[in-house]
């Protein structure tokens, strides 16, 4: 297959992690300062918040570059896809059936796209730093 150029996603440069780890921190100052300046925000609103900004920072760390982009990485950057897309799926079954046993269905306030896409690029991270740590371990 040809090297497509909308198939192929570019890896960012590795000084871009600094600037995934700002999307940490700030929303919690966001939301604390909303709740300062608006007490009557939404619990919910404030939770939304977070899970946004942790997912652009998750998702900016998961297709950062490593100092070395070897084959080998390229192998668990992968594989982390594939597992954070298999964790996604057991993971939202395991909180609707939370949920359903909890308030007696299926769905929730709490299910946003904001909580899927941070879920989801937290897999993809957790997984492929574990098989970097992995690798490293065994070397």
């Amino acid at each position: 297959m040809k090297n497509r150029s909308f198939l192929t996603v570019p890896l960012l440069p590795t000084a871009w992690k600094k600037f995934a780890y700002l999307f940490f921190p700030l929303p919690i100052l966001l939301v604390i300062g909303l709740a300062f300046s608006n007490p009557d925000t939404e619990p919910n609103e404030a939770a939304q918040i977070i899970y946004g900004f942790w997912a652009i920072g998750f998702g900016i760390l998961n297709l950062t570059r490593e100092k070395v982009e070897d084959e080998m990485i390229q192998s668990f950057r992968l594989q982390a896809f594939q597992t954070g897309f298999f964790w996604l799926i057991w993971g939202l079954g395991a909180l609707m059936l939370i949920n359903y046993l909890r308030f007696d269905r299926l769905t929730s306030e709490m299910f946003t796209a904001y909580l899927v896409l941070f879920l989801l690029n937290l897999y993809i991270y957790a997984a492929f730093q574990v098989q970097v740590y992995q690798s490293k371990k065994e070397n």
